[in-house]
């Protein structure tokens, strides 16, 4: 599967919060979404901005999410900018609402190292009907994605060429 996916995604690649939640790398084309598709995402949050893309990469995953079935939210912050509390609470809000959906997300930034771990650290502005839901406190068993994705994405010891 490694070798089916943009260098930028193998280089900054994902990882999974809970279950139903993964943050990290932005898709960069359609192998990339294909990938995402395999993991059982059903929707995105998408934290970059338009700038951010090379010119034709945009519109390449938006047609490829289409083609998926895979929804995509966005909301645009800026990278190393700083991180406004009203935006946090918008995303995490967003987040937890397609996981109360039952949607297996995927939160993504330029890299997934910044925008989306602190939107998945996050929480929404005020308690509701879920108690004081947090992104992180819903990760309460053993992520079984986590052990799949190693699995795709980690050598071998004794495969050919590792």
């Amino acid at each position: 599967m490694i070798g089916l996916v943009s260098q930028w995604f193998r280089t900054y690649g994902f990882a999974d919060v809970s279950d139903d939640l993964l943050v990290g790398a932005y898709p960069l084309d359609a192998d990339d979404v294909r990938n995402l598709e395999r993991l059982g995402v059903k929707r995105v949050l998408n934290l970059v901005e338009d700038q951010e893309y090379e010119p034709g990469e945009r519109a390449q995953v938006v047609a490829a999410l289409a083609e998926a079935g895979i929804e995509e939210h966005r909301l645009p912050l800026t990278d190393y900018g700083g991180l406004p509390a009203q935006a946090l609470d918008a995303a995490a809000e967003d987040v937890i609402e397609a996981l109360d959906a039952g949607l297996r997300s995927y939160v993504h930034c330029r890299a997934g190292w910044q925008r989306s771990a602190a939107v998945a650290v996050s929480r929404p502005p005020a308690p509701s009907a879920r108690g004081p839901a947090t992104l992180v406190g819903r990760a309460r068993r053993p992520a079984a994605a986590r052990r799949r994705l190693a699995a795709s994405l980690t050598p071998r010891r004794g495969a050919v060429g590792h």
